[in-house]
Parts: C-alpha cells; structure tokens; sequence
C-alpha cells in the first residue's frame, strides 16, 4: 500500500526539522561565547557602534546598530529599569510569565553587509529557534541573563579595533559633558513614550566616580534644566555647560526619574 501524500509531506517535514537542528547543532557547538564590551558613535548621526568581545580571548565582533537600539542594549547592561517597560524588557516579561526559557542567542553569519542572529528558546522540553536581528536579541539576552555567541569566522583580531573605534569613536558626548561625567541623546517621541516624558534629553551613560555619579544621575534619567535653564536638545544641554562659569562651581541641574522630578548639585 502507498503512503499518502499527506504522510509523504509530513515524513519529509519531520526530515526537514531534523536535518535543521542537525545542522544549526553542529554549526552553534563552534561558537564563541562573546561579551558586551563597549558602545560608541555620534549623537548627532544616531549611528552607534556595539563591540563584542570574545570572553576568554581578545577578538572582537563590531556591530552598527541604531541609536534607539544602542540605548536599550545599554540599559539592559547596566540593569537600568524604566518606568514603563521597553520592548525587549515586556519580551522578557512575556518569556518569564510562560516559563519559556532563552537559552543562548548567536550571531550566525554576515550576508550582504547585514548581520543574522538566532535566539534559542526552551520551552517544556522543546527547542524553538528564531530568527532575530543581533541588536534585539542581545538586548533581550542582557534581560534575561542569557549568553551571547559569534559564529569564529566573524570576528575580527584585537588589532584591528583600533582602526574600528578610531572610525566609531566620534564621541558619545561634548568635552564639557565628559567633564561631569554625561552621555546625553535626544528624547525622540519612541523614547519619549518608554519614559513618560516629553521634553528634556535622555542620560545614556554615566561614567563610574565622575561628578554626574557622585550627585545621583543615572542612565535613563531625563534632564530637563541646567542651571534653571530650561534643556530640550542637547544642543541646548551643551550651551547651559558652556555657559556655566567655571568646573569649580557646583552645576545645578534638575532631572525627571520614575515619573517625579528631582534636583541635584553636581560638585567638581
């Protein structure tokens, strides 16, 4: 008696799926286990450049990535939490509240100048993979404390990251802002909804020691005045630097966090 269609269909199917998992088994056991170590570009371009680093050697992995996207990346780093929750952070709630597990995310390969990656999840005993682009599955990985890997054939030797950050490295921030320990963005309408604030600029980073640190601003922060200056751009932001007198006077600045506004003296 001959199989049906339908049988034939479904054996070559269950075939397929098997050959996949095979296949991306064998291709993911080669990975290399990789780790955020750096994000930079220009706030003017919005273009960013996220470096990965392998975590027991000393290639890199630069990826281009947008500055919205670098952000949330950031953020997830740095365990900074907002008061509404971003894309990847409502990804991570919805995995956690359907006990799905992510497993591992990897940068699978480079076609055509774009970068491919495959985010692994677990769920009561079966293994899904699903196609994602490296910037939201990384950002979801540092959600949810799953471990980032490169395909080897990607990453590049450590001496080439000089010419790479020399390339990226337009600078994050204005001199001043680097003075007080400030990387600032604009507060586009999509961030604007994720903080529930609509006018001042968004804090991205805040260097560990520096002034900005030692007065209580965080990453995520939305600075709205400097020195009772009102800041909407951070072409403003850099004017209220400029105009401050002298690194030897406190920098009064007044800032929105978790929905109230607060205020702090930057001391020198």
């Amino acid at each position: 008696m001959k199989p049906s269609f339908r049988v034939l269909c479904a054996s070559a199917g269950v075939c397929l799926l098997v050959l996949f998992s095979f296949c991306s088994s064998r291709d993911q056991r080669q990975a290399v286990l990789m780790k955020v170590k750096s994000i930079r570009g220009s706030i003017e371009s919005g273009e960013m450049i996220l470096i990965l680093q392998e975590e027991r050697g000393v290639r890199i992995l630069p990826l281009s990535v947008g500055g919205e996207q670098a952000l949330a990346i950031h953020l997830g780093h740095q365990h900074v939490t907002t008061p509404r929750p971003m894309t990847h952070d409502l990804m991570a709630n919805i995995f956690k509240s359907l006990e799905i597990r992510v497993e591992r995310i990897t940068i699978t390969e480079l076609k055509e100048g774009t970068y491919f990656a495959e985010i692994v999840l677990q769920n009561g005993g079966k293994t899904h993979r699903i196609d994602a682009r490296p910037s939201d599955a990384i950002a979801l990985s540092l959600r949810v404390g799953a471990p980032v890997y490169a395909m080897p054939d990607l990453l590049l030797d450590q001496q080439l990251e000089a010419g790479e950050e020399e390339d990226a490295d337009v600078a994050t921030t204005d001199p001043a802002a680097q003075e007080w320990g400030l990387s600032v963005q604009e507060l586009t309408p999509a961030l604007a909804d994720f903080f529930g604030e609509r006018e001042g600029i968004l804090i991205s980073d805040v260097v560990t020691g520096s002034p900005a640190e030692r007065g209580g601003l965080k990453a995520g922060d939305i600075v709205m005045q400097i020195d009772q200056t009102p800041v909407r751009t951070v072409a403003d932001f850099l004017a209220a630097l400029a105009r401050h007198e002298t690194l030897q006077n406190p920098l009064q600045c007044e800032y929105w966090r978790d929905g109230r506004k607060h205020t702090t003296a930057l001391q020198p």
